[in-house]
């Protein structure tokens, strides 16, 4: 205020303008301000918008309107004391000049620069061609004519600003000035920059103002405003794809926000053509010069490139480790080196990395002991286990086909886990099995090495972080798991703690590597992405990644693990920013069964793999570790010679549970940021454990008529893990001193180290039974060990061929279990595999509210089926090929043949219409035999999975098909009234044509089937569902998203290259880089607080 009342040209006339403060601006403007200035209140509605109200509201010119001239003050700005009588000498001696600007300086800094004069650059892009840190020496003294001024002391003629009609309201914010002097230059007026006029800003206020979002903005609506009219469509074009290509951009370098406002910015100029159009056609009012005289004015794109290398070599100078500049913000996320994950202690590298490796080779001799079994096995099966098919393609087409194959067949979603098992097959190449019992055998040794990483990020105690690798890997819930042939329980206990480490790191949480404590905030310079409060996108991305896998291998972990991780997101409040990101992969992930969940719940629940029955264990066995109810009075495995009767594993809980209790609540009471892991560990145990005991509410499929609920050990693997996570807190407290606050006790209270020398003492023994028991080979934790070994094709060789070729007929396996139970499945293929086992179909058993399951009945498919099955082994003379047929069924094989099973095979001998094979590895295998058109049994082919089927119902012909496709097939003439018929489900999304022509779909009892004409032709038959493409296009952006966030590139800054260094107009936004989430008067760049922007005009008669 008193630079404006202080000048030695005095102004005539003042206009304060209030816009909507909520402090004291209006009183400063009335105390500071002459008596006869007028003072006006506006709602916040940005710069132009404030001036226009100011003008409106003071007195009616009174000279010639040429004479009158309006000078323009930002509230943040002051002048200097001849600013204006520097610039009304600019003016007078040259009348085409109707805009003049000043030299803009940094109000804190007054010899650093900040802009003499605009320009611009073709693309739109706003420049002011100063250099990073540049000092004011008078080298830009010289300067004229220019494109553009800064609106921060911008002297306008008053009739220009009516005939212009002022800034355009459609550009509020960074821009609107270019606009203003664009359309003066277009007419015919001159725009000059005073460098003698100067005007200091507070540039460090104008920065946190302003921001790149406006930016973009601005650069793409100029450009579509003043661009010729048939270019319009093309420029829009381009802006979108250049968002894209920035969005991009800002993945890669670890800055996704920044992406997202660039993408959001030029979709939100291009998607406003009515305020396009009008201020296209106010421009078009008063532009008399060529579109091109403004063009020499422009800066050439070579010159633009130099500048943005100088600012960019100059922030990083600014930015150099050890500066006094380099410490950025904490709450900004920050972009990533590639060793992001890498826990070594720099000071003691050769000692933490032995730590590692002897806590993965004692876990890996554990494991190649305990399951010595299974070395060498070409496949795996038993309790929730089947081998994986033979090729590749094969997982991948059930990881993304809609028709699950299961039975026979029925529309539904694909199962995540497949997308995990394509993982684990891709890594044995041209032998998938191969690899799933590798990673089986090295799921221990894995676990202990992501366990130590995740450990790294909250102690640097080898000794600890030994320890708890050791202890997470020979967790009972792993054993079990393994034991019973869980393979996602494995993937998830093995991924856990890179999940972990990746929430810890994505709010930097982890500690400082080579510091002794968690919490030194004097090296602020020194931080890495990931520790002291710097937020790491990479972490948050490779958590993402692998939290969608765990969610892949156990989906019940979905809620209760996004539950936990927004309480962390809650308590970290900014750093948090990049938190919310992981459990996006996840959602992707399961976004299909999503869909399938419209009809039943369920299968959002449901475990991947065979459904087995159990017994879960009670909570305060979960906390220790043990997913199955076991015996509590019988001994621990490995020690049966302790004596029975005595409750040995409440002693050991005791013994293990008590120090760990100790440990957990020493790192949970702590205040800095180590105290505030523990915490959200305790959390995370919490809401696992609620949802373990909640998903025993909810069944999800059969096993032998018993209902089967999603399995308890994932949750357990997740509440070990965060037990062992607060614990390793504590006991670094108590042995190391790694809080501020507790180094001296630490060194000299020898208590704190007694004791934690005895807790470590009865965790160690607890670690040791674990181990002996896993090595005695009877460590079931209430579960028997099921998994063996078996060869990758689970039929017979004849009818495995007969499966995998063209014809795809089923087999029809018959297994005789316990008490003469019979039980029996449709295979396709080889056999049926573990990529094959569809949620949707298990969880179709059970109908109604999700906490009120009731049975389902069986449809007809099932009712055939079953009915089939009961003629065959009752040894009933009733011919079951009409239904064999439709079934798809070639061959009928007899599994867990004993004394009982040789009587059902006898019974099957007399079948007709079944001849038998004889005995295989497999078991006894019987071929059905076809039938020619009088009646007698002939050799052959019998059936396929798809068939043209006479008005007789007889068979005429076999159709090659690929998973009950047809794809070009010629078909031969036949008789009138002839149906092509799929051993499939009838569903909506089967498609079929005939010679180009589109068939009419119907049934045949319950398979789907299309009319077909008489006469030969060219058959193609598809399904499709309307969600697939959807869903996996969602799901591959999502991938694409996080690999490029994931991808070790060093983060570049954004602000040399996009930021400007100046303002123009207030905005409304309190971040450096807002979101295009503001609604339409947000927009508008307004200031929220106060905007008490001071236009004052003067007389230059008068002068």
């Amino acid at each position: 205020m008193e630079a404006l009342t202080g000048q030695s040209r005095p102004v005539d006339r003042f206009i304060g303008v209030d816009a909507a403060s909520r402090d004291e601006s209006a009183d400063l403007l009335r105390a500071h301000l002459p008596a006869d200035a007028t003072i006006v209140s506006t709602t916040a509605h940005g710069f132009g918008h404030s001036v226009a109200a100011g003008l409106a509201a003071g007195p009616e010119p009174t000279g010639a309107p040429e004479a009158e001239w309006i000078w323009l003050i930002h509230d943040d700005s002051a002048p200097a004391t001849d600013a204006l009588e520097k610039l009304l000498d600019a003016v007078e001696a040259s009348p085409s000049v109707t805009i003049a600007g000043c030299k803009q300086l940094d109000a804190d800094r007054p010899r650093h620069l900040l802009d003499v004069g605009l320009s611009m650059s073709r693309a739109g892009e706003r420049l002011t061609m100063i250099e990073a840190e540049e000092l004011d020496q008078g080298q830009h003294d010289r300067r004229s004519d220019t494109f553009a001024v800064n609106s921060a002391g911008l002297l306008i003629r008053r009739d220009v600003w009516s005939a212009l009609g002022g800034f355009d309201r459609a550009l509020p914010g960074v821009g609107d000035d270019l606009d203003l002097c664009w359309r003066n230059r277009l007419a015919g007026h001159r725009v000059v920059v005073v460098p003698q006029a100067r005007m200091y800003h507070v540039s460090d206020a104008v920065k946190q103002l302003t921001g790149p979002f406006a930016a973009r903005r601005s650069q793409v609506y100029l450009r579509l405003k003043h661009a010729p009219l048939p270019l319009v469509p093309f420029i829009a074009l381009f802006a979108v794809l250049g968002g894209l290509g920035r969005f991009l951009s800002g993945l890669v370098t670890k800055d996704p926000g920044h992406g997202v406002g660039q993408l959001g910015a030029s979709l939100l100029a291009v998607l406003r053509p009515v305020r396009l159009i009008a201020s296209r056609r106010s421009a078009a009012r008063t532009r008399k010069q060529r579109r091109s005289a403004v063009a020499s004015l422009m800066t050439r794109r070579r010159d633009v490139r130099e500048h943005h290398r100088h600012l960019l070599a100059g922030h990083e100078l600014e930015s150099a480790p050890g500066e006094p500049n380099a410490a950025s913000e904490a709450s900004n996320p920050s972009g990533d080196d590639r060793d992001d994950f890498a826990e070594l202690v720099t000071a003691s590298r050769t000692s933490a990395a032995v730590s590692a490796l002897v806590a993965v080779l004692v876990t890996a001799g554990l494991s190649l002991v305990g399951l010595r079994h299974l070395i060498g096995a070409q496949a795996l099966t038993e309790g929730s286990m089947l081998p994986l098919s033979a090729r590749l393609g094969d997982i991948w087409d059930n990881a993304t086909d809609w028709w699950q194959a299961t039975g026979s067949g029925m529309p539904g979603a694909p199962d995540p886990f497949d997308y995990v098992l394509t993982l684990i097959g891709a890594a044995g190449g041209a032998a998938p099995n191969v690899a799933v019992t590798v990673f089986v055998l090295a799921a221990m040794p894995l676990s202990a090495l992501f366990a130590w990483l995740a450990l790294s990020a909250v102690t640097g105690s080898r000794g600890i972080r030994l320890f708890g690798a050791v202890a997470y890997a020979l967790a009972p819930t792993l054993q079990v798991a393994l034991g019973s042939g869980r393979l996602g329980a494995v993937v998830v206990h093995v991924l856990a703690p890179l999940v972990a480490l990746g929430v810890i790191r994505s709010i930097g949480g982890a500690r400082r590597r080579g510091l002794v404590t968690l919490d030194d905030d004097d090296a602020r310079s020194a931080r890495r992405p990931g520790v002291a409060g710097t937020m790491s996108w990479t972490a948050a991305a490779g958590a993402g990644l692998a939290f969608a896998l765990v969610v892949a291998a156990a989906p019940a972990l979905l809620l209760p693990t996004i539950l936990a991780i927004a309480v962390v997101g809650v308590a970290a409040g900014r750093r948090a920013k990049s938190l919310w990101w992981i459990p996006v992969p996840a959602l992707a992930m399961v976004a299909g069964l999503a869909v399938s969940a419209f009809t039943n719940l369920r299968v959002l629940l449901a475990d991947p793999g065979v459904p087995q029955a159990f017994h879960a264990a009670p909570s305060w066995q979960q906390l220790l570790g043990f997913p199955v109810n076991l015996d509590t009075s019988v001994p621990p495995a490995g020690l049966a010679a302790l004596p029975e009767g005595v409750p040995w594993l409440v002693v050991a809980a005791v013994l293990v549970a008590l120090p760990a209790l100790a440990f957990t609540v020493v790192g949970a009471l702590g205040p800095d940021r180590a105290g505030w892991t523990a915490r959200g560990a305790l959390a995370a145990v919490v809401l696992l454990l609620v949802g373990s005991v909640g998903s025993q509410l909810i069944a999800t499929s059969i096993d032998s008529g018993r209902a089967v609920t999603p399995f308890t050990g994932p949750f357990v693997s997740g509440i070990v893990l965060a037990l062992l996570l607060a614990a390793a807190v504590g006991a670094g407290r108590l042995r190391f001193g790694e809080a501020p606050g507790l180094r001296a006790q630490a060194r000299e209270g020898r208590a704190a180290r007694t004791w934690a020398g005895i807790a470590a003492a009865f965790a160690a023994v607890s670690v040791l039974i674990a181990g002996a028991g896993f090595l005695a080979g009877g460590a079931g934790y209430g579960a028997e060990p099921q998994l063996t070994a078996t060869t990758p094709r689970s039929l017979p060789a004849t009818a495995a061929d007969r499966g995998r070729s063209a014809s795809e007929s089923r087999t029809l396996v018959v297994t005789q279990g316990e008490g003469g139970v019979v039980q029996t499945s449709l295979a396709s293929g080889a056999g049926s595999t573990l990529d094959s086992v569809s949620a949707v179909a298990e969880a179709d058993g059970y109908f109604g509210p999700v906490l009120q399951a009731e049975r389902k009945q069986d449809d007809d498919a099932t009712t055939v089926l079953r009915g089939t099955v009961a003629s065959i082994v009752s040894g009933q003379a009733i011919d079951p090929r009409a239904d064999l047929s439709a079934l798809g069924v070639d061959y009928v094989v007899l599994t867990n043949v004993d004394s009982s099973g040789d009587y059902v095979a006898s019974q099957i001998d007399v079948v007709p219409g079944l001849a038998s094979v004889g005995r295989t590895d497999a078991g006894w295998l019987w071929r059905v035999d076809p039938v020619q058109a009088g009646g007698s049994e002939e050799s052959g082919d019998f059936t396929a999975r798809v068939r043209v089927v006479g008005s007789n119902l007889q068979t005429e012909h076999l159709v090659a098909s690929d998973r009950a496709r047809v794809l070009n097939q010629d078909v031969p003439a036949g008789s009138e009234g002839r149906r092509v018929v799929l051993a499939e489900r009838a569903a909506t999304g089967w498609s079929a044509t005939y010679d180009g022509r589109p068939l009419r779909a119907t049934t045949l009892g319950w398979a789907q089937a299309f009319e077909l004409p008489a006469e030969a032709g060219r058959l193609n038959i598809q399904y499709s569902n309307p969600w697939a493409m959807p869903v996996l296009a969602v799901q591959g952006l999502v991938l694409l998203i996080a690999l490029l966030l994931v991808l070790p590139v060093r983060a570049r800054r954004r602000a040399a290259l996009v930021q400007p260094r100046w303002r123009t107009s207030d905005h409304v936004s309190d971040e450096p880089d807002a979101e295009p989430d503001d609604d339409a008067e947000a927009d508008e760049h307004l200031a929220a607080d106060a905007e008490p922007a001071v236009p004052a005009s003067t007389t230059k008669e008068q002068r």
